[in-house]
């Protein structure tokens, strides 16, 4: 009987010198550091998310919090010239310094491969080193064979995941706590929903209501122009596409004098603008004007009449000048009552709207993404914790001048989602979220229309939408329906496909 207790401790022996951290290593990527590049906050955020979901596998899973880690990572991505570097150091919770690693990249394009390449050294190194064997206590078993009690005297520590503890009882959330996912029927009262249109547009807008109860419906793709009329379904009646050389940044639509639909195409071609107008004609778009060198947007200032404004591009500044009420005459644009812009806001950036007292306010999206309140004198009144619009839409333009600082012989411009404001003073605007926003390089993934009121002293949300599944790249509030196009892209386009999109209809209770 003694021999064979004693076989026993020695096949327990082993066992006890295994590792103590044999699962995976819990690792929790603080924040990350960002020097040398625009929209620093973003870049942060963006390099945490990359490491964070690439350092979880088979050796290392990334946690949300510190206090579930085993080990914090913590880095710094610094950009010289062309030349990029991601640096990151792994320490224990009590701060000892476990391992660094480092990759480097000539271009944003070698970014995400670099990351990869970065979390596969961090995950190589903090393998290796919790597979380490821990001093055991199978030198004093060995030091007095005949007794087995040693042996089995202290258990490894179990990982923290090996515990579960219970949780407190919680209290059942009534039902309006949780918002779940509503599917609209076509033709219902609710909203409507369109089947999978062909082309991923980035743009829409609105014309006529038809006598036989259908809508008029433009949607714009990069080159090409969608004339669909929407009833029970969405109903393709005309298609027009433009050059290479050219590109769509905005469709904008007026009732023109003898009754017809006017599109209006901010164009931008070979870095100038080159806008046209265009006329439905029964079935058909029939080109009226073109070679405008114009922004347009047609909109409800303030709350107003929809009129069409414009405003002009300069040799430096993208956007130039005061916007101004525009009329058409054939070919030729006139402009009238311009209107005192607040600085970098631009004729797609901005709204008007009234108080309580019946002034005049402004509100705009600046360049970082929030919403700023003006008073008359164009004076900052309030501004936004979070941030709003957000589109993947841009231009280009030569950047000679600028080269050295950012690496790009062009700069890149956003078109930024517009602001509406309604006949009942109401401020909607539009919200995109993404996975993907890094310098130029944009990629959005769920979308909302928030919905404002001035209280005299900030904006107070009055309502919002449910957000898309998809990336929402343009909206529309249809005042006089009450209604709100929210249009989705479905499916991105790439070089064998125009990709998809849909549209829904929603009504505004």
């Amino acid at each position: 009987m003694k021999k064979l207790l004693i076989i026993l401790a020695a096949l327990l022996i082993p066992l006890t010198a295994l590792p103590v951290l044999a699962a995976q290593v819990r690792v929790f990527v603080a924040d990350m550091n960002a020097i040398g590049v625009p929209n620093r906050d973003e870049m942060k955020a963006t390099l945490q998310m990359l490491l964070s979901s690439r350092l979880t596998g088979d050796r290392t899973m990334a946690v949300s919090s510190a206090g579930e880690a085993d080990v914090i990572v913590s880095g710094t991505y610094v950009t010289i010239g062309k030349i990029f570097s991601v640096d990151a150091l792994a320490k224990t919770t009590a701060g000892k310094t476990l391992t660094r690693a480092f990759v480097q990249g000539e271009s944003q394009d070698e970014l995400i491969p670099a990351v990869s390449k970065l979390a596969d050294k961090l995950s190589a190194d903090l393998a290796k080193i919790y597979a380490a064997p821990l001093p055991s206590s199978s030198t004093a078993t060995m030091a007095a064979p005949a007794m087995v009690a040693p042996v089995v005297a202290a258990p490894l520590a179990a990982p923290k995941s090996d515990f579960i503890k219970k949780e407190p009882q919680l209290n059942k959330a009534p039902a309006a706590e949780f918002i779940k996912p509503r599917d609209y029927e076509q033709g219902s009262a609710g909203g409507w929903l369109s089947k999978r249109l062909n082309g991923a547009a980035n743009l829409i807008a609105t014309g006529k209501t038809l006598p036989d109860g259908s809508r008029e419906i433009f949607l714009a793709e990069e080159r090409r122009l969608s004339y669909y009329r929407q009833s029970n379904d969405m109903k393709l009646v005309a298609e027009t596409e433009l050059g290479n050389s050219e590109k769509i940044l905005s469709v904008d639509t007026l009732e023109g004098s003898d009754g017809a639909t006017e599109i209006y195409l901010t164009i931008l071609r070979s870095d100038e603008l080159s806008s046209q107008v265009w006329q439905v004609k029964g079935d058909k778009l029939v080109l009226a004007a073109q070679k405008l060198p114009y922004y347009f947007r047609s909109f409800s200032l303030a709350g107003g009449p929809k009129k069409l404004y414009a405003q002009s591009m300069g040799r430096e500044d993208d956007f130039y000048g005061d916007v101004a009420e525009a009329v058409r005459n054939g070919s030729t644009i006139a402009l009238k009552n311009p209107i005192k812009m607040p600085r970098y806001a631009s004729i797609y950036s901005f709204n008007q709207f009234r108080d309580s007292d019946g002034k005049l306010q402004t509100i705009a999206i600046n360049p970082d993404g929030y919403l700023v309140v003006y008073d008359q004198e164009l004076k900052e009144l309030w501004r936004s914790n979070d941030k709003f619009g957000g589109s993947e839409l841009y231009f280009q333009r030569d950047d000679d001048a600028n080269v050295r600082v950012t690496g790009d012989k062009s700069r890149w411009v956003f078109m930024n989602q517009r602001i509406q404001v309604s006949s009942k003073g109401e401020i909607l605007v539009g919200k995109n979220d993404g996975f993907w926003v890094l310098g130029n390089a944009r990629s959005y993934k769920k979308g909302a229309v928030h919905c404002f009121t001035w209280d005299g002293s900030s904006l107070a949300e009055k309502w919002r939408t449910r957000d898309t599944q998809n990336y929402m790249p343009d909206y529309y509030y249809d005042d006089a329906r009450n209604e709100l196009l929210i249009l989705q892209t479905v499916q991105r386009p790439s070089v064998s496909t125009r990709g998809a999109s849909s549209l829904a209809i929603k009504k505004v209770e």
